[in-house]
């Protein structure tokens, strides 16, 4: 369990394509002493905070000034597995590469780094009172707890139907961070007209058909949707600055409503406690 405040041991770099710009993006990766996880793009600095998302369409992007970098989710779910609350992030182009579609290859990096240790603690956020959002039938409700408890519902139609899973020792889920995001085939059309997916493959996407799934070699794991969904609101729930502690109950959510749980939580300082 992380106790106190870290950054990576050594800088590293790391390049790929984006997957709703399809350009090639490079990122330098430093240790930093100032506490949270920050962007730096055209010379401005872009916390990876909740406060600062200004889109969650198909990904989570935060802004600053004329500054935004985004689909940050993957790459946020690497950092709270790998325990890194502190980093820089110096990053070419607007959005953070896909890689593979899943967290592993920014884990593994980033577990390769190491990890530096600080004295100072509050890298938690525990939920003191229930909170809940939703929209539609969608939802998150989080009760207290003194660890992190997710339990994860989606539903789509066949092949995938309803898919639920628990995760409770969620610091040592592999299969959560090697998930790959997906997309229903009927989707991709208007996505890309929306000039979205740019750099969309079978490489970095599971890409759902009729009736079946299109990649040649299927899915890493039977629940691989479900675990992708848990890796998305990891990522997303660590733009809050800390490790949350809570009881998560998740219904179709997507970062718009991750982002809005989290705006909920912090709205009254009676809903957490930090330490």
């Amino acid at each position: 369990m992380i106790k106190h405040q870290t950054t990576i041991n050594r800088i590293f770099k790391l390049s790929g394509i984006g997957l709703h710009t399809g350009r090639e993006v490079t990122m330098e990766f430093l240790p930093r002493r100032e506490f949270g996880i920050a962007f730096v793009f055209n010379g401005q600095l872009v916390p990876a905070r909740y406060d600062m998302v200004a889109d969650t369409r198909l990904s989570t992007q935060v802004a600053a000034g004329e500054a935004s970098v985004a689909t940050i989710e993957h790459l946020m779910a690497a950092f709270y597995f790998s325990g890194i609350t502190n980093c820089l992030v110096y990053i070419d182009g607007p959005e953070v590469p896909i890689m593979d579609g899943s967290a592993w290859e920014f884990y593994h990096e980033l577990w390769r780094a190491g990890i530096y240790e600080f004295p100072e603690s509050g890298v938690y956020l525990k939920i003191q009172r229930p909170v809940e959002v939703r929209h539609n039938d969608a939802f998150v409700r989080v009760k207290p707890l003194n660890t992190l408890d997710i339990t994860m519902t989606i539903e789509f139609r066949p092949p995938v139907g309803k898919q639920r899973k628990r995760v409770m020792d969620v610091e040592n889920a592999i299969s959560i961070i090697n998930s790959r995001t997906f997309v229903l085939h009927e989707e991709i059309e208007a996505i890309k007209k929306a000039g979205l997916a740019k750099g969309g493959s079978l490489e970095n996407a599971v890409v759902i058909g009729g009736d079946s799934i299109v990649n040649p070699q299927g899915l890493r794991y039977k629940k691989e949707l479900v675990n992708h969904k848990i890796l998305d609101l990891i990522g997303d729930f660590y733009t809050c600055g800390y490790r949350l502690l809570g009881k998560v109950e998740a219904h179709k959510t997507g970062h718009y409503l991750n982002n809005l749980f989290l705006r909920e939580v912090f709205a009254d300082p009676a809903n957490y406690a930090v330490y």
